[in-house]
C-alpha cells in the first residue's frame, strides 16, 4: 500500500517521506482485587508529507487506505512552510535493538490474567484495595521515502500499572506501582514489585510532622519528573532554535552536579522507546546529552535539524495528523553508587517523595516548578520514620541538579525514563 503511495508522490513532488503505524492493545482490569473488563482496540494510521518546490505540506488518515491523502498533501505544501530536507537514503544500515517478543505477542487473555491474580494475591494480606491494569500492546512502524528508504520494525509491550489504598484517619493512601517491557514480567521483577509496594505501605503505618523551608529532598524515581522534565524541554533542538532554552549556549560547558549523567537510548533492549529507526528514517544511535554534569548534545528532527543547521539526531516521531517533530525514545539518568541505606543517611532530616500531583508549571525550560506531593515520607537519622500530610515541593530543577547529594545505585524504569533515587539539597517544602 505504501510503495504505490510514494511511487504517485515521487511523479507529483519533489520528495516525499511517510509513516505508517499499526497497533493493537488488550486490556485486561482488575478492580478491588476482582476482574472488572477486558477489552481490545485496534488503530492504525499513515503520516504522508511531501515537498514541492521548496515547500512542505503534510496529511494523515486513519483510514486503511489512502484514498486522497496525497491529495491533500500536495495541496497543504501550496501554503506550507519554506524548508530544505536531506531524507535519509536507504542503503543507510539500521541497529539491531529489542522491540518486540514472540512471547508477550502470543500471550492470552489468561496469560495476562495470571499476571494481575499473582500481584493481587502476593497483596493480599496488606489490608489494601488493590486495582490493577495489565495492558499488552502489540504493532509495527513503517517508514519509507522517495530516496530509496524502506524499513520497518514490530513492536510488543507489556505494561503492568497497580494501586493500592488504603483508608485511614480520613485520609485515602495510595501507593503506586508499575512495570513496562516488551516482554511479560518475570517473577524475579512481580516480586521485587511485591515487596517495594509492602514496604511503602509500611511507612504508610505512622505519621510524621512536615518540616517546611529549604531542606534535603529524595525523589523517587516516579517523581523525578519533577526534575527532568524541565532538562527535557530545554535539550530539544526546537528551543534552542527559539532561544528558550537556558542550556541553549551551554554546550560543553558543566552545568549541573559531576554526578549526573543523562543519555537518551533508544537502543535499550525492549524498552518503551525502543527502536532501530525513527519515524523519519534516521537510524537510531545512543545521545549523550549530559556527561557528568556538563551539557554534551540536544535532539532534533529533519526540520528542526535544518533550520538550525545541524545534523539530525535520529529523534523525529509522527503522529497520524500534524507535522513530524523531535521527540526522546529512552531517556536513561546513570546510576551513583549510593545503596538504600547509604540514601536515607545523605537525607539527614529531609523528606523523600513519591507521588507528585499536577505540574504547577509555567515556563517549563526555566526549571521552576510547584508540586504537591501526595505521597512523601519523613526521614530521621537515616530511616523512615512517617507518612507526611500532603505539601507542595518547589525549586528550580536546574538549579536543584547542580546540588545532588546522593544517586542510587538502582535504577527503575517509569515508562520511558530509567532513574535512580536522585537526593537533592535546598528543595523548598510548604
Amino acid at each position: 500500500m505504501i510503495i504505490p503511495l510514494l511511487e504517485q508522490a515521487a511523479r507529483r513532488t519533489d520528495q516525499a517521506d511517510l509513516a505508517w503505524k499499526t497497533d493493537e492493545t488488550t486490556t485486561l482490569s482488575f478492580i478491588a482485587g476482582r476482574p472488572a473488563f477486558a477489552m481490545t482496540s485496534q488503530g492504525q494510521g499513515i503520516n504522508l508529507r511531501v515537498l514541492v518546490e521548496g515547500r512542505q505540506g503534510v496529511a494523515g488518515t486513519s483510514s486503511d487506505v489512502p484514498g486522497n491523502l496525497l491529495d491533500l498533501a500536495v495541496d497543504a505544501a501550496r501554503a506550507g512552510d519554506a524548508i530544505t530536507l536531506l531524507l535519509p537514503p536507504g542503503s543507510a544500515p539500521l541497529p539491531s535493538v529489542v522491540t518486540h517478543s514472540p512471547r508477550a505477542a502470543t500471550a492470552t487473555i489468561a496469560d495476562l490474567g495470571a499476571i494481575a491474580t499473582l500481584l493481587r494475591d502476593r497483596l493480599a494480606g496488606e489490608r489494601a484495595e488493590v486495582n490493577i491494569i495489565v495492558e499488552r500492546t502489540l504493532g509495527s512502524v513503517h517508514v519509507a521515502n522517495t530516496d530509496g528508504l524502506n524499513a520497518g520494525y514490530d513492536i510488543s509491550r507489556v505494561t503492568v500499572a497497580i494501586e493500592c489504598s488504603r483508608l485511614r484517619d480520613g485520609r485515602l493512601i495510595t501507593v503506586p506501582g508499575h512495570l513496562s517491557n516488551a516482554d511479560l514480567p518475570t517473577l524475579g521483577e512481580i516480586e521485587q514489585l511485591v515487596a517495594t509496594m509492602r514496604q511503602r505501605l509500611l511507612w504508610a503505618e505512622r505519621d510524621a510532622e512536615v518540616a517546611v523551608g529549604r531542606q534535603t529532598v529524595g525523589f523517587l524515581p516516579e517523581s523525578a519528573s519533577a526534575l527532568l522534565i524541565p532538562v527535557e524541554q530545554a535539550l530539544m533542538g526546537k528551543a534552542t532554535l527559539h532561544s528558550s532554552s537556558p542550556l541553549a549556549r551551554r554546550r560543553g560547558s558543566r552545568t549541573f552536579s559531576e554526578s549526573f549523567t543523562l543519555h537518551d537510548d533508544p537502543l535499550a533492549a525492549g524498552r518503551p522507546g525502543s527502536r532501530p529507526v525513527d519515524d523519519e528514517g534516521v537510524p537510531s544511535q545512543r545521545l549523550a546529552l549530559v556527561e557528568q554534569g556538563s551539557i554534551e548534545g540536544f535532539i532534533y528532527d529533519l526540520e528542526t535539524a535544518s533550520r538550525v543547521g545541524v545534523p539530525p539526531t535520529g529523534h523525529g516521531r509522527r503522529a497520524t495528523f500534524g507535522k513530524p517533530h523531535a521527540a526522546f525514545s529512552n531517556l536513561v539518568v546513570a546510576p551513583g553508587e549510593g545503596s538504600w541505606t547509604e540514601l536515607l543517611v545523605a537525607l539527614g532530616d529531609g523528606l523523600l517523595v513519591q507521588t507528585l500531583r499536577g505540574d504547577g508549571q509555567g515556563n517549563v525550560s526555566g526549571g521552576a516548578f510547584a508540586r504537591v506531593a501526595s505521597l512523601a515520607w519523613r526521614v530521621q537519622g537515616g530511616e523512615v520514620i512517617g507518612l507526611v500530610p500532603e505539601i507542595t515541593v518547589a525549586g528550580n530543577a536546574h538549579d536543584l541538579l547542580g546540588r545532588i547529594v546522593a544517586l542510587g545505585r538502582d535504577v527503575e524504569w517509569v515508562g520511558s525514563r530509567a532513574t535512580p533515587t536522585i537526593v537533592v539539597d535546598g528543595a523548598s517544602v510548604f
